[in-house]
């Protein structure tokens, strides 16, 4: 059976601001992400977000439990929000590829903490399963089918 195309919880949260009417028309510019970076909430949801994409690239058996999914990240859009950031901004946070690039390191990182390793798919399977049995922050927002 095939797999149905991935979508990354952060993107479905931008894509459901954007269906929600509150995103205004999306603008360049040039947005410090400073603030974003520095507080805990966004810095660490925006890992979690990145380790659960990490486990289902490497993972095929796990997915995202959206009615989970979906509300932690509206929490984090909401938070940058309250930080000042218009819908615009966070999608171009979302979407910056070196905030991309950044958040996978740290990703990477944690993953190598916890002794496995993104050239090791079965090692990222392993701990997925043990943030499941734990019941963490990321466990709780995946699943094995």
């Amino acid at each position: 059976m095939a797999r149905a195309p991935k979508f990354s919880p952060l993107a479905m949260c931008v894509a459901a601001a954007t269906l929600s009417g509150t995103a205004a028309p999306a603008e360049a510019q040039s947005v410090d992400y400073a603030a974003l970076r520095d507080d805990p909430e966004i810095e660490n949801g925006v890992l979690i977000v990145a380790i659960g994409d990490m486990i289902q690239e490497a993972c095929p058996s796990f997915e995202d439990r959206r009615a989970r999914a979906i509300p932690f990240l509206l929490g984090l859009a909401g938070r940058a929000r309250d930080l000042g950031y218009t819908d615009d901004e966070i999608r171009a946070y979302i979407d910056d590829d070196t905030e991309k690039a950044r958040v996978r390191a740290r990703a990477v990182q944690w993953f190598a903490q916890q002794g496995g390793s993104p050239d090791t798919p079965e090692s990222i399977c392993e701990i997925a399963r043990a943030e499941i049995d734990a019941g963490s922050s990321i466990g709780r927002l995946i699943r094995e089918r």
